[in-house]
């Protein structure tokens, strides 16, 4: 499942700042955004929640609820059930840019650690 949360925190990157990427991942941004976010819920939820106090499992936690903050903005809800729709939409209009930014830029750490440790452990 890291691998899986790897590639959910990088696509949430990558539709989240300018890059050669973004113009053709936006075709696909509500879904991808929709499968990055139940990734992050499952991250902090399920896995994270369960390993409290071990390193993996913080990381879990923490990466997967700035997986969920940073998905908000980029969902698509137009066709969502008007209470999900009103909900992510109070969401996308309150959360402060700067905040926003800051979780990015936590969020790519995060990815980094995640896309290391892949590695090492597929390398070594």
């Amino acid at each position: 499942m890291g691998f899986v949360v790897t590639v959910s925190m990088l696509l949430i990157l990558l539709m989240s700042v300018p890059n050669p990427l973004r113009a053709w991942l936006q075709k696909h941004q509500g879904e991808l955004a929709l499968w990055a976010l139940l990734a992050g819920v499952w991250n902090f939820a399920w896995h994270g929640s369960q390993h409290l106090g071990e390193f993996w499992g913080n990381a879990a936690f923490i990466s997967g609820l700035l997986m969920v903050f940073t998905s908000m903005p980029l969902l698509k809800v137009d066709k969502w059930p008007s209470t999900l729709k009103t909900m992510v939409q109070t969401y996308q209009t309150a959360c402060p840019k700067i905040l926003h930014y800051l979780a990015l830029f936590a969020l790519a750490i995060c990815a980094a650690l995640y896309t290391y440790t892949l590695i090492q452990l597929n390398l070594g």
